[in-house]
């Protein structure tokens, strides 16, 4: 049985956290997420994440990427395999090329740390081959959401938590910043850049929905607070990775596994 003294000490540390909590969501514009449409996947499956292109729809699971037609039906399916790695996270397409961030997940059930890596991984998309891989491992470990903007890469990670930012250099990834948000939003699913706003979304911690930010001239250690969110369903799993449709920019399809659904984002200009 606790005693009172417990219960003084523990009560107060309690509100603290409440109170962070409320004061993280008190300033974010909350917007409606309007459900447009869900569509059944019958073959393969969007579980992780997907890129949108004008001609095809791709989309990723813990071991294969999948194209679409732009209907949802399966054209293709392979098997990404790389040395180190078992988990391939959420995608994103620029320029011709899928940019993927893999990790070394559990194997039958079974987790082992010292084979924690972090690779990035970009493919072809007309055949799904893999041109370059980068192993991030002695900065990020524990990776998912990749996006690269044409300039630079955006990798999520949960032990470093953040958003951290890479250019290229020559063969190499460098690190030249990461973007912080609230420990309350736990780790990124998927992530966007548009612009200078950055739209991430987050399923397992006290804040979740798809959140959009401003991007700072310089990224310092400093938390980065967001501005609007939109309140995304769990029809079919937790939240998963998305992307903008490319004609429709204030639309959005969702990966639930064997589902997706679209919304739209109310507040975006179409």
């Amino acid at each position: 049985m606790h005693t009172v003294g417990f219960y003084l000490r523990v009560i107060p540390i309690a509100l603290v956290l409440c109170a962070s909590v409320l004061a993280a969501e008190s300033t974010v514009v909350k917007q409606e997420a309007k459900l447009l449409e869900q569509r059944p996947i019958e073959q393969g499956a969007v579980s992780q994440g997907m890129a949108l292109t004008d001609q095809h729809y791709f989309s990723s699971n813990s071991h294969s990427i999948c194209r679409y037609d732009k209907n949802w039906k399966l054209l293709e399916e392979k098997q990404i395999q790389i040395e180190g790695v078992n988990h391939v996270g959420a995608i994103d397409y620029h320029d011709g090329h899928l940019w993927a961030g893999l990790l070394h997940g559990p194997s039958k059930g079974k987790y082992d740390k010292k084979l924690d890596r972090g690779v990035i991984a970009k493919i072809r998309t007309s055949d799904l081959s893999i041109v370059k891989t980068w192993d991030i491992s002695d900065e990020l470990t524990w990776i998912d959401p990749v996006c690269f903007d044409g300039k630079f890469l955006w990798v999520g990670d949960l032990r470093d938590l953040g958003i951290h930012r890479y250019k290229i250099s020559g063969d190499k990834l460098v690190r030249v910043g990461t973007f912080r948000y609230p420990k309350e939003m736990h780790f990124s699913q998927g992530v966007r850049v548009v612009g200078n706003k950055l739209y991430t979304i987050h399923t397992f911690g006290s804040m979740d929905g798809l959140f959009e930010f401003d991007i700072p001239d310089e990224l310092t250690d400093a938390v980065n607070h967001p501005t609007r969110v939109w309140p995304i369903q769990e029809t079919k799993m937790h939240l998963e990775g998305f992307d903008f449709l490319p004609s429709v920019p204030n639309q959005i399809w969702h990966a639930q596994g064997k589902q997706v659904d679209r919304y739209e984002l109310k507040g975006l200009l179409p």
